[in-house]
C-alpha cells in the first residue's frame, strides 16, 4: 500500500505547500506496516491528525494505492489521540474484549438480539396486529384467548411502549416451548376476517349479539309490516321520477303515497316491543351486504316467528370461530419460536454464561497482567452484570466511559490504561489505517516499552501512522521488532523542504545504534566531508560526551576548553579526533581555541554533502550553530560584566549573574538569554545521551536562523 498526501488543510496551521504537495508526500507500506512520522512541537502532527479525522472545517486530498479520498468520504483512518484527547475510554465491554469463548458469546447474543428483534417486531407484533386485530394491551380479544402466559405476552407485545421488552427471554422461550400447537378447526379464511374485524370495532355486531337473551326474544307480528313499508318508501325514493306504478303501471299520486308509507312505518316502529327496536338498532341496522354468519337473516325470522334455534346455532358458530382465533393465535407464538431457532441459540448462550467469564487473547491477557502488576489492588478482571452482560472493571468499578480523573490512577497508569484499551479496540476496528499521535508522551522508561510492544503485536494486521517527536519510540520500535518501519520527518515551515521527508535506512542505523555512528566516522565518513575544519568543530560536543563514556578525560578536559567562551586555550581537534575514532580520515592538523570558533563565519557553512547523509548533514550545521552561539554569549557576558568563571562555569549560571536584580530589564535579559532553545545545555552535552541527531530534528533551518539572528542581535544591543 501507498498512500500519497496531496492536500492538507485546516485553518492555518499547513503552510502553502500542503495546499499542493508533490514532493516528500508519499508514505510507503509495500515492505513495511508501520510508518513513523517525526516532527519537533508544533510541526502540526496533531492537526495532521485531526485533518484524518475530519475534525471541524479540514480539507484534504489523499490517495491509497492509486484511488483518491477527500474530506467528503468516508474516514481512511482510525485516530487513537494523545493523552489529551483520550479523558475518556469511549466504547463497550465488546469494543475491546476478544477470545474464542468471549468471541462466541457476543455472536450468540447478537443473534439472540436480532432474533428476538424479528420474532417480535417483524414476526409476532405485525401478525398479532393485522391478522388478530389486536393494537392495545386490553381488549375482547383477550377473551378469546386460553393459555395465560400467551395472553400475558400478547398483553406485553400489543403495547406500544414496550413493544415486548419487558419480556423474560428465557422464560419465553421456556414456556413457548412447553406448549404445543392446536388443532384447527375447518374454518373459512373470509369469515375469520369479517369475525376478527368485526370484533375490533367499537359496534361490534358479533358482540352485540352475543350479548343477547335469546330465551328472552318474543314474537314481533308487526315486523313483516314494518319491512314492507321500508321496501315501499325505498322503492318510491329509488324511482322519483316516475309517476305510473312499476309493477302495475297505474298512476298514482307519488308524494301523497310516499307519505302514507313512511306514516304506516311509523306506526309500525312504535307497536315493537323495547326489544326489538334495540336489536333493530344495534344489530340488524348495522350489518351490512356481506353476513357470513347470517345474523341479519335469522334475527329477523326469530322476531317474526319467535322461535330461536337458529339463533343458537349462529352461537356455535361464533363459539367455533373464537376457538379458531384461540388455535391459530397460539399456533402462531408455538410455530414463529421453532422457526426462528432461538431455544438452541439460547440454550448454548446460558451454558456459556455460566462460566467464570476469563481473558483469553493473548493481548488482552497482556494488558491485564501488566496493569494489574502496577494498580496494586484494583485489578482489571471481566465480570457479568445483573443481566449477565460482561463488563469491563477497574477493582469494582466500570471504567469504561468514565473519566479518567476519577479512577484513582497516577497519570501514567491512566495514560496506559486509556491507551491500552484504544489499540484493543483499534485491533477490531474495519479500518486498516491506524494513526497513533505521540503514543508515548509523559510515559517512564517501562511503559514506553510495553507501549511499543503493543502498537506492533496488538495492531500486526493494520497499517500504522505513527506521529511522534520521541526518539525512545523509534529505538523501541526497532529494538521491538528490527526494521519494522520507514521513518519520515515531517517539517512545515514557509521557504523549506516541506511534507513527509523520507529518512533513507543508512541514516536510521545512525539515529538508532551509536555504534553504527562510530563506525562512519572511522570509515566511511572521509568520502562525505566537504570542510573538514567546519566537522571537526561540529563534532567537539559529541566527543566530548563520548571521551566521559569511555573514560578518556584528559581528552575531555581539552575539549571543554572549546565549549566555554571565556577559554583561549589552543586545542588540537584532529589529535583528538584520531585518537577517539581513526587516523585515516583527518589528515592536516587543526589547532583551535574557543576564540577562533566565536570568529568563524557560519553564514555559508557546508560541512557534509547531502546526497546520502542529509540527516547528518543538517544535525552538524545545526550543532555548528549551537556551540558558535553558546562561545558568542558566554565570551560576551563573561567580558561585559565581569563574570568569576572560577564560580560561574556554566553558561545559565553565568546569565543569571550577569543579569541578576529584579530590574525590568534585567528580569527581560535574563529571560530572553535562558529561554532560547540553542543555549540549552542539552544541545550541547552528550554524557548523558549520544543521539547526535537531537538537534537538528527538534528545530528547523528557519526557526534556527531566526534564533541566530535574535541572539547576535541581542549581543550587540548589549
Amino acid at each position: 500500500m501507498k498512500l500519497t498526501v496531496m492536500k492538507i488543510i485546516r485553518k492555518e496551521i499547513f503552510c502553502e505547500d500542503y495546499s499542493n504537495l508533490t514532493n516528500n508526500n508519499i508514505l510507503d507500506f509495500t515492505e513495511k506496516c508501520i510508518s513513523v512520522i517525526y516532527g519537533p512541537n508544533g510541526t502540526g502532527k496533531t492537526s495532521l491528525a485531526k485533518v484524518l479525522d475530519k475534525e471541524g472545517g479540514v480539507q484534504y486530498s489523499i490517495s491509497i494505492d492509486g484511488q483518491e479520498y477527500t474530506e467528503i468520504d468516508d474516514k481512511i483512518a482510525h485516530i487513537i489521540n494523545d493523552q489529551n484527547g483520550r479523558n475518556i475510554i469511549a466504547g463497550s465491554t465488546e469494543d475491546f474484549i476478544l477470545g474464542d469463548n468471549i468471541k462466541r458469546e457476543y455472536e450468540l447474543k447478537e443473534k439472540i438480539e436480532n432474533g428476538f428483534t424479528d420474532l417480535f417486531n417483524n414476526k409476532l407484533i405485525k401478525e398479532i396486529r393485522n391478522a388478530f386485530g389486536i393494537s392495545t394491551k386490553t381488549g375482547p380479544f383477550y377473551l378469546f384467548i386460553k393459555n395465560s402466559h400467551i395472553r400475558k405476552y400478547v398483553s406485553y407485545l400489543a403495547n406500544v411502549k414496550q413493544k415486548g421488552r419487558n419480556i423474560d427471554r428465557k422464560e419465553f422461550l421456556q414456556t413457548i416451548n412447553d406448549i404445543h400447537t392446536i388443532d384447527v378447526p375447518d374454518y373459512d379464511v373470509k369469515t375469520f376476517n369479517y369475525f376478527v374485524d368485526d370484533i375490533k370495532s367499537k359496534k361490534s355486531v358479533i358482540e352485540n349479539f352475543k350479548n343477547l337473551q335469546l330465551d328472552a326474544i318474543k314474537q314481533e307480528p308487526n315486523l313483516m309490516k314494518m319491512e314492507e313499508t321500508e321496501d315501499a318508501v325505498r322503492i318510491l325514493e329509488k324511482y322519483d321520477y316516475l309517476d305510473d306504478c312499476i309493477v302495475c303501471d297505474s298512476t298514482f299520486e307519488r308524494g301523497k303515497q310516499l307519505q302514507k308509507k313512511k306514516n304506516q312505518n311509523k306506526i309500525v316502529v312504535e307497536s315493537l316491543s323495547e326489544q326489538a327496536k334495540e336489536i333493530i338498532e344495534q344489530i340488524i341496522n348495522q350489518i351490512g351486504e356481506y353476513d357470513p354468519f347470517g345474523i341479519k337473516e335469522k334475527l329477523k325470522l326469530a322476531l317474526i316467528n319467535g322461535c330461536n334455534q337458529e339463533l343458537v346455532n349462529i352461537r356455535r358458530l361464533v363459539k367455533l370461530y373464537e376457538d379458531v382465533y384461540d388455535a391459530l393465535i397460539t399456533n402462531l407464538f408455538v410455530e414463529s419460536v421453532k422457526e426462528s431457532g432461538l431455544s438452541k441459540i439460547f440454550e448454548e448462550y446460558s451454558q456459556i454464561i455460566l462460566d467464570k467469564p476469563e481473558f483469553e487473547d493473548e493481548d488482552v491477557v497482556f494488558i491485564e497482567n501488566f496493569l494489574n502488576e502496577c494498580l496494586g489492588d484494583r485489578k482489571i478482571r471481566l465480570d457479568r452484570d445483573e443481566n449477565n452482560n460482561l463488563t469491563l472493571l477497574l477493582g469494582d468499578k466500570e471504567f469504561l466511559e468514565c473519566d479518567r480523573n476519577l479512577l484513582q490512577l497516577s497519570n501514567g497508569e491512566q495514560n496506559f490504561l486509556s491507551l491500552s484499551f484504544e489499540l484493543l479496540k483499534a485491533k477490531k476496528i474495519e479500518n486498516e489505517i491506524i494513526v497513533l499521535d505521540d503514543p508515548i508522551s509523559s510515559f517512564d522508561s517501562i511503559y514506553k516499552n510495553k507501549i511499543a510492544y503493543a502498537i506492533i503485536k496488538f495492531l500486526d494486521k493494520k497499517k500504522k501512522i505513527i506521529l511522534t517527536h520521541n526518539t525512545d519510540l523509534i529505538k523501541l520500535l526497532e529494538h521491538q521488532h528490527r526494521n519494522c518501519f520507514n521513518l519520515y520527518y515531517m517539517n512545515n515551515t514557509m521557504g523549506e523542504e516541506n511534507g513527509f521527508i523520507y529518512i533513507n535506512p543508512e541514516e536510521i542505523k545512525l539515529l538508532l545504534y551509536t555504534h553504527e555512528f562510530l563506525s562512519l566516522l572511522r570509515h566511511d565518513i572521509k568520502a562525505e566531508i566537504l570542510d573538514e575544519k567546519c566537522y571537526l568543530i561540529s563534532l567537539v560536543p559529541f566527543m566530548r560526551g563520548y571521551c566521559q563514556l569511555i573514560n578518556r578525560m584528559d581528552l575531555k578536559n581539552k575539549l571543554t576548553k572549546l565549549m566555554h567562551g571565556y577559554e583561549n586555550e589552543l586545542v588540537n581537534i584532529t589529535e583528538i579526533y584520531n585518537q577517539l575514532f581513526s587516523d585515516q580520515i583527518i589528515k592536516q592538523e587543526y589547532s583551535l581555541s574557543a576564540f577562533d570558533i566565536i570568529n568563524s563565519n557560519i553564514n555559508h557553512l557546508k560541512i557534509l554533502k547531502t546526497e546520502n547523509y542529509p540527516l547528518l548533514s543538517k544535525t552538524l550545521l545545526h550543532t555548528y550553530t549551537y556551540l558558535y552561539l553558546r562561545l558568542n554569549v558566554e565570551k560576551k557576558l563573561v567580558d561585559k560584566y565581569g563574570i568569576k568563571t572560577q564560580k560561574y562555569q556554566m553558561l545559565s549560571e553565568i546569565i543569571i549573574e550577569a543579569f541578576k536584580g529584579q530590574e525590568k530589564n534585567q528580569i527581560r535579559n535574563r529571560i530572553f538569554f535562558l529561554s532560547r532553545k540553542t543555549l540549552l545545555n542539552e544541545f550541547n552535552h552528550f554524557e548523558m545521551d549520544m543521539n547526535i541527531f537531537q538537534p537538528a530534528i527538534d528545530i528547523t533551518n528557519q526557526a534556527l536562523k531566526k534564533e541566530k539572528e535574535e541572539i547576535l542581535a541581542k549581543l550587540e544591543e548589549l
